[in-house]
């Protein structure tokens, strides 16, 4: 902001806006630029890359150990009676006139 001559004469960096270099050095820059490691893979990933792809392998869900049919049938159901404010034991009050 300063030196707007300066800067119209600086090209930025890929890599790291904050490295400013003359247009003629920018290519040159790019290839030993320190921020440029950070973006290259690993030669074991290289390696890896240009093997075969193979699709990912469905996944299965392990085997339901549940019944719910057969826990039906053991628990012995009774119909439960409704409940009614103030009956205990089925007794139903009586009318009061």
């Amino acid at each position: 902001k300063n030196n707007p001559q300066v800067s119209r004469s600086l090209a930025t960096c890929p890599f790291n806006a904050r490295h400013r270099v003359p247009h003629g050095h920018l290519r040159s820059h790019v290839t030993s630029c320190p921020d440029k490691l950070l973006l290259e893979l690993p030669p074991e990933a290289e390696d890896t890359a240009t093997m075969a792809w193979e699709p990912p392998r469905a996944w299965r869900p392990p085997p339901c150990r549940e019944d719910w049919e057969a826990e039906l049938s053991e628990l012995q159901l009774e119909e439960r009676l409704p409940f009614i404010l103030h009956v205990t034991n089925g007794d139903l009050p009586v009318p009061c006139y």
